[in-house]
This record gives structure tokens, C-alpha cells and sequence, in this order.
């Protein structure tokens, strides 16, 4: 059973920490050179992996950070 099938949806600092240190992330669309930071910003909401709120790997990776 994975961390999320215990709890909410994972806060948007977790999916932001996660995907900034995911081997798999991938954005739907390349990150634009515009200073705008929300249209920069790096989120598992914006992965192709991420689907209904959750992702094969996001449980590993978060754990991953909790140890260091």
C-alpha cells in the first residue's frame, strides 16, 4: 500500500520538492524563458507521469528526500 492511499492528495510543496529531484520528470510542455515564476515552476502537476493525482514513483522519491 502506497503513502498516498493513507492520506490527501500530496501538498503542492511535496510535488514541487519531488519532481525538482525526479529521475523520470518529464514536463508536458518545455519550460518557457519568461520570468514569470507560476508559468516556470516545476511540479509533478505538470509531469507526463502524473495522472489523477498520483504516480508510480512519487512514494519512493518523497521518502528518498525524507532520508537526506
Amino acid at each position: 500500500m502506497s503513502l498516498l492511499d493513507n492520506r490527501e492528495s500530496p501538498s503542492n510543496e511535496q510535488k514541487r520538492y519531488v519532481a525538482a529531484v525526479c529521475p523520470e520528470y518529464q514536463p508536458y510542455v518545455e519550460l518557457s524563458n519568461k520570468s514569470n515564476r507560476l508559468e516556470n515552476e516545476i511540479s509533478c502537476d505538470g509531469c507526463i507521469h502524473w495522472q489523477d493525482g498520483r504516480c508510480g514513483i512519487f512514494d519512493e522519491v518523497l521518502t528518498g528526500l525524507d532520508q537526506t
